[in-house]
């Protein structure tokens, strides 16, 4: 690797076999490890423990890390030196057995080179196949709760899936299981089911299939020897090697570069199912990802209106055309709370304002208020249009 002063400053170097210590403890710790970056740190639950028991100081806010390779083609990790320097001396003394050498890096790895330009320079950079490949699911999520109401995957790839720690077949195996849980195992046979019906697929036996093997009859693009279906192969021959029964010694690999071109793989498989998803049905999965956000973030209706309340008049705007709308803070009312108004005006006339009500008043002298007694309502009024139709909703708010 070549010299660089700021680069020694900031950065040191450790044996990838130094992050098991946090990866076998996950009730403590989060280990996030990602296409070029990673990072560890004190889970939320471990994190109240110390806090209750007055221990904050063996709290480990973050690590930040950066793969590289050495010269051996084994793995080991560039660790941002000022996030080191904060965690507890004890927990710094089992960093030292794991010290790497700079004279035994390799020249040049661009994956580091990403990491560092990232994180360490501030500036802007590629994702890794991992990241993309959980954005692509969920689009392709987001466009199939759209057009059946349900999900392809129940859950997306997140940080535990994890790049191979050690370059050997085991690391290799036990990274696919992983992925086997999110590729495979949350693969939603009811939003195929749904999805061949909108595919007008008459597909026999479709009850009795495997996931996997409907995808491929729901999407016949897909063939047997398609990457996705190759893919979806591999990972389910990858994690029954470390599942089931007594596997072989593990030998030396290239784990993490091969587990990196796998998810290549898959980013660019899912890349294309999402592609069909989009043309066949018109549909873009921006603008559904963005609009399922907002869905979660909807009020809930979880009762009745008594009839008399003033809410119920709304339904009166339903076949009504909106021509204009008009909003703003409502005049102050004496002993009464602030509000904002909107008004809304139809083109047959009639005008609609909205305002709210509530019971405020009734804790003016009181304390130790809960929220939950604080009562907000909507409060509209109907103004019938004008006989002459000629009268205006600026007149009204002025």
């Amino acid at each position: 690797m070549q010299d660089n002063p700021a680069l020694d400053q900031f950065i040191g170097f450790f044996e990838a076999d130094v992050l098991n210590l946090y990866a076998s403890h996950p009730d403590k710790y989060n280990l996030d490890r990602g296409s070029f970056s990673g990072v560890i740190q004190t889970t939320d639950e471990y994190f109240y423990e110390l806090e209750s028991t007055e221990r904050l100081d063996e709290c480990i806010r973050q690590i930040r890390f950066g793969y590289h390779s050495k010269k051996d083609r084994t793995l080991c990790i560039g660790v941002f030196l000022p996030d080191l320097a904060k965690i507890p001396d004890i927990e710094l003394k089992k960093w030292k057995p794991f010290i790497v050498e700079k004279s035994l890096l390799s020249q040049e790895d661009e994956r580091f080179n990403v990491w560092y330009d990232r994180y360490i320079r501030v500036r802007d950079s590629q994702i890794g196949p991992k990241e993309k490949l959980g954005v692509i699911i969920k689009k392709i999520n987001a466009c199939c709760k759209t057009l059946v109401d349900k999900p392809l995957y129940t859950e997306v790839p997140d940080q535990s899936v994890g790049y191979p720690i050690s370059q050997n077949s085991h690391a290799y195996e036990d990274a696919h299981q992983r992925l086997y849980g999110f590729l495979v195992d949350s693969l939603s046979k009811e939003c195929l089911m749904e999805l061949a019906k909108l595919r007008n697929k008459t597909i026999l036996e479709a009850e009795q299939m495997k996931p996997t093997t409907l995808l491929r009859h729901v999407f016949c693009e897909f063939d047997k020897n398609s990457k996705l279906h190759n893919l979806l192969s591999e990972i389910s021959k990858q994690r029954s090697k470390s599942s089931h029964g007594v596997r072989e010694t593990a030998v030396k690999s290239d784990a993490f570069e091969d587990f990196y071109r796998d998810l290549e793989i898959a980013e660019e498989a899912f890349d294309a199912l999402l592609l069909i998803i989009e043309s066949e049905f018109n549909i873009s999965s921006d603008h559904e990802q963005n609009r399922h956000e907002i869905i979660k973030f909807l009020p809930k209706i979880v009762g009745d209106i008594e009839p008399h309340y003033s809410i119920c008049q709304s339904t009166k705007m339903e076949g009504k055309t909106v021509e204009k709308v008009g909003f703003g803070k409502r005049k102050e009312i004496e002993k009464f709370h602030q509000s904002e108004v909107l008004y809304i005006q139809f083109t047959d006339g009639d005008i609609l304002a909205i305002e709210t009500g509530s019971n405020a008043l009734d804790f003016l002298y009181r304390k130790g208020i809960n929220p939950n007694e604080l009562n907000i309502d909507l409060m509209l009024t109907w103004l019938p249009a004008p006989s002459n139709r000629d009268e205006y909703i600026e007149n009204l708010t002025k």
